[in-house]
C-alpha cells in the first residue's frame, strides 16, 4: 500500500492489540483479564423454522432468493504471525516468514427480499475515516491505526448500497471488526455468539474505553442462545437466524469465545464468512490456523478450521470469504 509504506516503521508493524502487549512488556501497565465489555445483552432465539433440517444438502437444496456480496471499507497491514500459525508444519516447510503484509477491513453486504438487509461485521466508520479525533478511536488505539488506508465507511457504503440494515450479524468482537458500529443507527440490532461479549481478555482492560464508545447508546446486543441451536453435521452447534433457512449462524468457538461463522444460503450460490477463524486465503486453503491474534484456545481454533474446510470440500458449491483478504 503505497499511502502506508512512507509511515514510520513502528507504526506500519502493530495491529491494536498488540500494542497492548507492547505496553505491558515495558511495564507501563498491568492489565487482568476483563470482559470484552459491559453493554448489556439478551438472548436471541429464533423464530419456529417448519421443518429441522437433517443434513446441510436438504439446507443448500432449498435456496432464498438473497443477493450476497463484499465491499472493502479500508485496508490495513499486520504481522504474518498474528494472522498465520508459523511454527504449524505446514508454514514451516512453506517457509513463511514473518513479514508485514497487506489485509483488509470488508463488509459483508446481505440483501433479503422480506427481512430487509444485513451487514456482517462492520468495517470502519466515518469518524476513523476522516482522522475525526473525538470518534471512538483515540488515544493509543489511534497511534495505531496510523497506517490504516480508510476506502469507503460504512456509512458510505450503506448510502451507495441504499441498504435498510436490519441487522449487523459480528463474527467476533475484536476491535477490528466493530470499528464502524457509529455509522449505524443505535436501534440496528447486533447479533453475537453465545459469551462472546462477556469472554475474559487480558488485552480488554485497554480496549474497553474504546469498545464502550463503539457500543454506547445502542440497544441489547442479542446473544445467540446455544439452547436454540441444532448440530449439523460437521458442526455441533448451528442457528437458523430468522428461520426460513436463508442466513445460519455457525458457532466456531477458537479464536474467541463467541466466534460465528456466517452461511448465506443465496439462490446465486452460498456463501461464506468464516470471520478470523481463517485470517488469510493462505492459511484457509493449506488448513494452517491463525497465530498470535487468536485471543481465545489455539487448539479449538485448528479444530474448528478444520470442520469448516471439511464442509466446503462437501460442498464445493460454497464461495468462502475470510477474515482479512478478499
Amino acid at each position: 500500500m503505497p499511502a502506508a509504506a512512507a509511515r514510520p516503521r513502528a507504526a506500519r508493524r502493530l495491529d491494536p492489540c498488540i500494542a497492548a502487549i507492547g505496553l505491558a512488556a515495558i511495564g507501563l501497565v498491568v492489565l487482568p483479564a476483563c470482559r470484552v465489555t459491559s453493554h448489556p445483552t439478551e438472548p436471541h432465539a429464533p423464530p419456529a423454522a417448519a421443518s429441522t433440517p437433517k443434513s446441510w444438502d436438504e439446507v443448500l437444496d432449498a435456496p432464498v432468493d438473497l443477493e450476497v456480496r463484499t465491499v472493502v471499507s479500508a485496508r490495513w497491514e499486520a504481522k504474518r504471525k498474528g494472522l498465520v500459525n508459523l511454527r504449524h508444519p505446514v508454514a514451516k516447510e512453506a517457509g513463511l516468514k514473518n513479514e508485514t503484509i497487506p489485509i483488509v477491513l470488508h463488509v459483508g453486504v446481505i440483501r433479503h427480499p422480506d427481512a430487509g438487509d444485513f451487514i456482517v461485521d462492520t468495517g470502519v466508520d466515518t469518524a476513523l475515516a476522516q482522522g475525526d479525533r473525538d470518534g471512538a478511536v483515540r488515544g493509543l488505539l489511534r497511534s495505531f491505526t496510523k497506517s490504516m488506508e480508510p476506502l469507503e465507511p460504512l456509512a458510505a457504503i450503506v448510502a451507495r448500497e441504499e441498504l435498510e440494515v436490519r441487522g449487523v450479524l459480528l463474527t467476533h468482537s475484536h476491535v477490528d471488526h466493530i470499528l464502524g458500529l457509529p455509522d449505524l443507527a443505535p436501534e440496528v440490532p447486533i447479533y453475537v455468539g453465545p459469551g462472546e461479549l462477556s469472554d475474559r481478555r487480558k488485552l480488554n482492560g485497554l480496549l474497553r474505553p474504546t469498545h464502550r464508545r463503539l457500543f454506547d447508546g445502542r440497544d441489547p446486543v442479542r446473544e445467540l442462545d446455544p439452547a436454540t441451536m441444532i448440530a449439523l453435521d460437521p458442526f455441533p452447534a448451528v442457528i437458523d437466524l430468522l428461520g426460513d433457512g436463508s442466513i445460519w449462524g455457525i458457532l466456531c468457538e477458537g479464536h474467541t469465545k463467541g466466534s460465528m461463522a456466517w452461511l448465506v444460503n443465496a439462490a446465486e450460490g452460498p456463501a461464506l464468512f468464516v470471520g478470523d477463524s481463517s485470517h488469510t486465503r493462505w492459511g484457509w486453503e493449506h488448513g494452517v490456523e491463525p497465530g498470535k491474534f487468536t485471543s481465545g484456545d489455539h487448539a479449538l481454533n485448528a479444530e474448528v478450521l478444520q470442520r469448516l474446510r471439511a464442509f466446503v470440500e462437501q460442498h464445493p458449491e460454497v464461495k468462502v470469504y475470510v477474515g482479512h483478504e478478499l
